[in-house]
């Protein structure tokens, strides 16, 4: 299960240029309850998010679904939560264990969960590249493609990082629009033996583009050999999969 993201901030000090941006990620692992579908996940985490909002955490949460994910996994969606820094982290879960159940009590609907979630972990999540479009263009559902990822000897989740963000403008200047690339690092939840060293993650914010980046991506590789080189060169990944992730509320801004 942990395998799933292994599978989406640092402990490391990085330059400007080697990550946009770092936050903080939790995932948990769930099965719709009897009766339960994924309209029902959505509308529980709408609740939430007025909760939080209520309480002033700065949280936001996404939904992701399998499209292509395997065959046996033990869950039918996977919450994803973030917060901007540790600190906001620790208070959302403060507000979250000491008054959340106490504001359900005074809700007028019963408290029926969708699903039942286990398997929950926390990772470091760090933004290494984007090309952006507005928000009224992007779908409501977003394609989000995953790795399990180990580093080769000797290298360094900056190089990595460095060389995605370099990639990144490789792939503007060839014209790539909508798209995103993460690295995610462990913190808590992990086993001992967790063979990985950082999950990969590249989205898109439209399916649309999704496609478009599928059918040139080879002459893409041709114009741009180096592209495939460096990558293989930093770490092996594997376990590719994708999912379909819809934002429910962003309270982190």
């Amino acid at each position: 299960m942990m395998r799933f993201l292994l599978a989406g901030l640092m402990l490391l000090t990085l330059g400007a240029q080697a990550q946009e941006y770092e936050v903080r990620s939790e995932f948990m692992y769930c099965k719709f309850n009897e009766g339960k579908t994924i309209q029902d996940v959505i509308a529980q985490s709408e609740r939430y998010g007025d909760f939080s909002k209520e309480a002033g955490s700065q949280y936001l949460q996404v939904v992701l679904t399998p499209m292509h994910a395997g065959v046996n996994n033990p869950y039918d969606y996977v919450m994803w939560g973030q917060w901007p820094d540790g600190q906001s982290m620790y208070n959302e879960w403060g507000s979250y264990t000491n008054e959340y159940w106490a504001y359900m009590a005074e809700q007028d609907e019963p408290l029926e969960p969708a699903g039942t979630c286990s398997g929950m972990i926390a990772m470091f999540n760090a933004a290494t590249a984007h090309s952006r479009i507005p928000m009224e263009d992007r779908d409501t559902w977003q394609p989000h493609q995953w790795a399990d990822c180990t580093l080769n000897d000797g290298v360094t989740m900056e190089q990595v990082m460095e060389t995605q963000a370099r990639h990144g403008e490789l792939m503007k200047a060839a014209g790539y629009e909508g798209w995103g690339t993460h690295v995610f690092m462990p913190y808590l939840g992990f086993e001992p033996d967790w063979p990985y060293d950082y999950v990969q993650m590249n989205h898109w914010y439209t399916f649309e583009l999704r496609g478009q980046t599928a059918d040139s991506w080879m002459a893409f590789l041709e114009k741009h050999p180096e592209v495939e080189a460096e990558s293989e060169a930093l770490a092996s990944c594997e376990s590719n999969r994708s999912y379909a992730g819809r934002m429910i509320f962003n309270n982190a801004d």
